[in-house]
């Protein structure tokens, strides 16, 4: 569980303290997992990540950065229930192409081929299983449920091959 300290000051308010400053106030280390699980689940998530994944404690994980293939993205990474994430979002991609959506994520990927800023995947294995469901496995999607599937439709209508490589955050229990 996050604790309060790491909190954004007013968090969820109109007025919530920016990433800059939530960034210098922390004294955030320069590595770029770090910053992004930071950015993208702490900063932006903190009360449902609090919620979902209550027994997670960021000292007792290591952050980095690694490439997957599509490929090995749709084998091997799952959500909540260990659901498969598919193309859980693919129709909203095709929906979005057909009406040249104004969604920065769609129209970046759409442009580049790849994510805007890298999926953060979570190896489970040293996290409680919930009772109403158990996290995905071998990889748990924590954030990015829209890069990752878009990835997948593209790959599916061969707008990009299944063999192409993207960048993710991935964090694991330390040793």
């Amino acid at each position: 569980m996050f604790p309060e300290a790491i909190k954004p000051l007013k968090f969820a308010e109109i007025d919530q303290e920016d990433w800059e400053s939530y960034r210098v106030r922390l004294a955030l280390p320069p590595d770029r997992a770090i910053l992004q699980f930071y950015r993208q689940v702490v900063f932006d998530h903190f009360s449902h990540f609090n919620d979902e994944l209550p027994d997670f404690f960021i000292e007792h994980h290591q952050f980095e950065m690694r490439q997957m293939t599509v490929e090995e993205v749709n084998k091997n990474v799952r959500y909540f229930g260990n659901e498969e994430l598919g193309d859980f979002w693919g129709e909203q991609y095709d929906l979005f192409e057909k009406k040249n959506q104004d969604y920065a994520v769609f129209q970046h990927m759409r442009k580049h081929l790849t994510p805007p800023f890298p999926p953060i995947l979570l190896d489970p294995s040293a996290l409680k299983p919930k009772e109403r469901w158990d996290y995905g496995r071998p990889f748990h999607l924590i954030e990015g449920t829209h890069r990752v599937s878009y990835l997948i439709r593209m790959a599916q209508r061969e707008i990009i091959p299944w063999t192409s490589s993207h960048e993710f955050v991935y964090v694991q229990p330390t040793a």
